[in-house]
């Protein structure tokens, strides 16, 4: 006698992306990167790096910028992680910007990770350090960012 068995491989999304680089601090925020004040639009700040350890569709991952103390100052390529400057530097500008990343992948429903980048724009690390320096604690920081469930 014959018998016909049929075997259903369903590819679970059960990673989430984890970032590599910028490497993070406990807290999940990068360490500073210095921009120069001189920086003309379309400049190469830094790039997030991920991985997701599925497969597939559910390992394409994108790059969202969720919070910006400037929003419109910065740029983030959706599928490369590039982070750029949209514009140039002015004088009335905040020496001190602070980007959070969302990386999620494909999946569904979509996992995704996200991490903390302290930018600096000053033309050496002297001028820089201050800046550094005085860094608020998180304690201190309220955040704009709003979650939502969705059922």
């Amino acid at each position: 006698s014959n018998v016909t068995v049929s075997v259903f491989i369903l590819d679970r999304n059960d990673n989430s992306p984890q970032i590599l680089s910028p490497s993070q601090e406990a807290k999940g925020s990068a360490l500073f990167e210095m921009v120069p004040r001189s920086a003309e639009a379309g400049y190469l700040v830094t790039k997030v790096v991920a991985v997701d350890a599925d497969s597939g569709h559910n390992a394409w991952l994108s790059y969202h910028i969720i919070q910006a103390t400037e929003p419109g100052f910065f740029t983030v390529g959706s599928h490369t992680g590039e982070i750029r400057t949209g514009r140039v530097f002015v004088e009335k500008d905040a020496a001190k910007q602070k980007l959070v990343i969302l990386v999620k992948d494909n999946g569904q429903p979509s996992l995704s990770a996200t991490v903390t980048l302290n930018l600096v724009f000053a033309e050496n690390f002297q001028e820089a350090l201050p800046e550094m320096k005085s860094q608020s604690s998180s304690s201190d920081y309220q955040s704009d960012l709003q979650f939502y469930l969705v059922l």
